[in-house]
């Protein structure tokens, strides 16, 4: 969920910022109602904006699931477990956005007092 949420766009993301993770979340659930995760992958970009190949290292990564994964699995987890998931990646991007604060504090608001 990482590779989609980091390929949404930023000005998305502040626009609905107040529903993003709701939004999130109903897109993945909504997506995952076919029986091709390519199909999934390209609805749920569409749906967000998203684009999973800005960086080479998430594409490969994207390109690795779609081909080594049980798609029916992968697709019935993604709508049974859509909750779940969400808050995985939601507090994965928490941890990531910490560390980088930490690493960055001059860019940082606690950095500019």
């Amino acid at each position: 969920m990482g590779i989609i949420w980091r390929g949404i766009p930023a000005d998305y993301k502040s626009r609905y910022r107040m529903s993003i993770w709701q939004q999130f979340e109903d897109n993945i659930r909504s997506a995952a109602y076919t029986s091709n995760l390519g199909k999934f992958l390209n609805s749920l970009c569409l749906k967000l904006g998203a684009d999973v190949g800005r960086n080479s290292e998430d594409r490969a990564r994207a390109d690795a699931i779609l081909q080594k994964a049980d798609a029916r699995a992968m697709l019935k987890l993604l709508r049974e477990e859509t909750t779940l998931l969400v808050l995985t990646a939601r507090v994965a991007n928490q941890e990531r956005r910490e560390a980088w604060e930490m690493e960055h504090p001059e860019l940082t608001q606690e950095g500019e007092e």
